[in-house]
């Protein structure tokens, strides 16, 4: 794709922790990463989460706390998260509002 476009998302995706999840369309295949926004109710925590490729992340709004391996610490909104290959990671919403999040992640140096 050399012109602009806009990419919509899929279907949302819900999870049994309360997470909402909606990944770029498929028309975005072409990117060398994927895309997504997700959603944690407060008092959540979604499951833990661990994969070969390289993520990050940037809080929309709300407030959390972020697990990654040995690291632990608390988010809100501008705040990006950096996750290395194989790391498992996890988010608790600890706000009274929706924690809301986009992600991108793709294969990188540690994958």
């Amino acid at each position: 794709m050399t012109q602009p476009a806009r990419i919509e998302y899929q279907a949302a995706e819900r999870y049994d922790s309360g997470m909402v999840m909606e990944e770029a369309a498929p028309a975005a295949e072409h990117w060398p990463f994927t895309a997504a926004r997700f959603e944690v109710p407060p008092g959540a925590t979604t499951e833990l989460d661990v994969h070969d490729v390289v993520e990050l992340w940037m809080v929309r709004s709300g407030t959390g706390r972020v697990v990654s391996g040995d690291t632990t610490m608390d988010v809100a909104p501008g705040a990006m998260v950096y996750f290395a290959s194989r790391v498992p990671h996890r988010v608790t919403n600890t706000g009274t509002d929706q924690l809301r999040l986009f992600s991108v992640w793709w294969r990188g140096p540690s994958s």
